[in-house]
């Protein structure tokens, strides 16, 4: 089929220029015997079909014979037809730039953002809540019908949605992935989930991957695969629900904490690294503690720290527990606080970083 085109193409063009060759030599033929005529040779005649075509028209050459007058008409309307092309093809350039644009084929120069991938419901959920805390997104989905609906709950200063097969890997490109801080998995069918994790990390070794599972009994053959966090979301809802049962007040106030703060005296649970230049460095937890308090208003209560087998929660820490360079404190603070310890730390919220 493919070869097929290739020589109608070739056939086309190859009539097309035995035509104009014929047309010219005829307008030549015609135009000779006037003595009026300045179109007397094939450059000329070729030259006058030229600035007709392209509609320049310098009205230095013209037919003057009824039948030099024909062959004209034929550059005239031909005029038509070249700028009708013309226009469509730009037009069809211009309605397909802007397409592909859309659905993210033109990539996107995000760094350190976080890519989800399958789109429904509850990645819609934890894309909002990552939404508002400033964070970069790029959404990879199947559905074209769903990118104006992303971009508009979103808008696209922050964001970015790819219309694209989800378990072809090297789509992710478009998503720049080899620059995203962490990629979250939401797919419907746990096994699909696990294969398609398999073939990531085969590529990417090093992402940080989050995914969500029915099942909860499965969390630890999805570690061993490489996940980084896998959350079971039925059994989060449970234990939600539970703790609304028992403790209204406690599941309210974690229902807060861990969504993201809408408005400048919201509180929220939030990460931030110490660098070695954090003047908190080696000072005792409880010291630290106290003026964090006092300082920015931000209640830490805990540390999260690097060890040889992964990262170590030490919440709510003894006394005698010292702050160390590249450890995590978590802090419960607002918006009015966030801007200030990001302002004293020189770091922004969250535990994620460029592989």
């Amino acid at each position: 089929m493919a070869i097929n085109k290739k020589y109608t193409l070739y056939i086309s063009i190859f009539g097309l220029l035995c035509l104009v060759f014929a047309l010219n030599n005829l307008l030549v033929y015609v135009e000779r015997s006037s003595p009026n005529s300045s179109i007397k040779s094939l450059p000329d005649a070729m030259w006058y079909m030229i600035i007709t075509l392209t509609t320049v028209g310098y009205g230095d050459l013209y037919p003057t014979t009824a039948s030099g007058k024909m062959i004209g008409y034929i550059f005239v309307f031909g005029s038509l037809g070249v700028l009708g092309y013309l226009f469509s093809s730009l037009s069809s350039k211009y309605r397909t730039m802007i397409e592909e644009k859309k659905l993210g084929f033109r990539g996107t120069n995000f760094e350190n953002h976080i890519i989800f991938i399958g789109w429904n419901d509850f990645s819609r959920m934890v894309a909002e809540e990552i939404y508002h805390t400033g964070k970069k997104i790029a959404i990879v989905t199947n559905s074209k019908d769903e990118i104006d609906l992303i971009y508009a709950q979103f808008g696209k200063e922050n964001t970015f949605a790819l219309f694209a097969d989800i378990h072809h890997l090297d789509s992710l490109d478009n998503a720049n992935v080899s620059r995203a801080s962490a990629v979250f998995i939401s797919i419907p069918d746990d096994a699909q989930v696990l294969l398609y994790v398999l073939d990531f990390k085969k590529r990417f070794p090093n992402h940080q991957v989050v995914v969500s599972i029915e099942n909860p009994k499965l969390k630890d053959t999805f570690k061993s695969a490489g996940v980084t966090y896998a959350i079971a979301r039925n059994e989060i809802a449970s234990k939600m629900v539970a703790s609304y049962i028992f403790e209204p007040d406690v599941a309210t106030l974690n229902s807060d904490l861990i969504s993201s703060a809408r408005a400048q005296h919201d509180n929220d649970m939030q990460e931030y690294l110490i660098d070695e230049q954090n003047k908190y460095v080696g000072r005792d937890y409880l010291e630290v503690f106290i003026d964090m308090k006092k300082v920015y208003n931000a209640v830490l209560v805990g540390i999260s720290r690097k060890t040889a087998t992964g990262w170590t929660l030490i919440a709510n820490p003894e006394q005698g527990e010292s702050i160390q360079t590249n450890d995590y404190l978590l802090l419960m603070c607002n918006g009015v606080a966030k801007k200030r310890i990001r302002a004293a730390f020189g770091v922004e919220e969250g535990r994620i970083s460029v592989n």
